[in-house]
């Protein structure tokens, strides 16, 4: 049950955070300013373009692993469903209540306090053992190659990913400078959280 409490807390707390990145449009970090630029680029809904391209992260890393690992399996999905479909509806309520429409200093602002919170969640749901698409690739791919290919693979992919989009779309969206904050400060927020978190969430 303790395990439960903390996935589902992650789970919300990443979408609060993400989402709240994604309104201020003032920086995502890479993969989910990837998801946007895609979003906009196939005019697909949040939801639909995130268990999407979550769906394709999970084939690929068995196309590398040469099998399917049924556990992993059940474990992305249980985060991939509800993340997209909680993702969405709270951009709406930020969008609702007029976050998009604030001055840059106040949309920075937000869009900081959500990259804290979806580290958080983040910390919370590595020690919850809860698996995302992305980060069960990622140990595939330093199984297979080496933390700095994988460190490469993640940062050059959704780079490539928001270049093909923008050259379609003609606008570019969730990159701004909060990416590049983003990106300095995750491994202290993640740490101080691990080290810091209350003990229900240390599964």
């Amino acid at each position: 049950m303790r395990r439960v409490l903390a996935v589902a807390l992650a789970v919300v707390l990443n979408s609060i955070g993400h989402s709240m990145t994604i309104v201020t449009n003032m920086g995502s970090m890479p993969w989910p300013a990837s998801i946007v630029n895609i979003m906009h680029t196939l005019q697909w809904t949040m939801t639909e373009t995130i268990f999407t391209e979550g769906l394709v992260v999970i084939i690929l890393n068995a196309l590398i692993t040469g099998r399917i690992i049924w556990a992993n399996l059940g474990k992305e999905f249980a985060f991939l469903i509800p993340y997209s479909i909680l993702m969405q509806w709270f951009a709406g309520w930020w969008r609702h209540f007029g976050i998009d429409r604030l001055p840059m200093v106040w949309r920075l602002a937000f869009d900081l306090l959500g990259l804290v919170t979806a580290f958080t969640g983040f910390a919370i749901y590595q020690r919850a053992r809860c698996c995302h698409p992305h980060d069960d690739l990622s140990v595939t791919l330093k199984k297979h190659f080496n933390v700095h290919f994988t460190m490469g693979f993640n940062m050059v992919l959704p780079i490539i990913i928001i270049v093909i989009c923008v050259l379609h779309n003609h606008a570019l969206y969730a990159v701004h400078v909060g990416t590049v904050i983003g990106l300095l400060i995750q491994p202290r927020i993640v740490n101080f959280c691990d080290e810091h978190m209350p003990a229900f969430c240390r599964c």
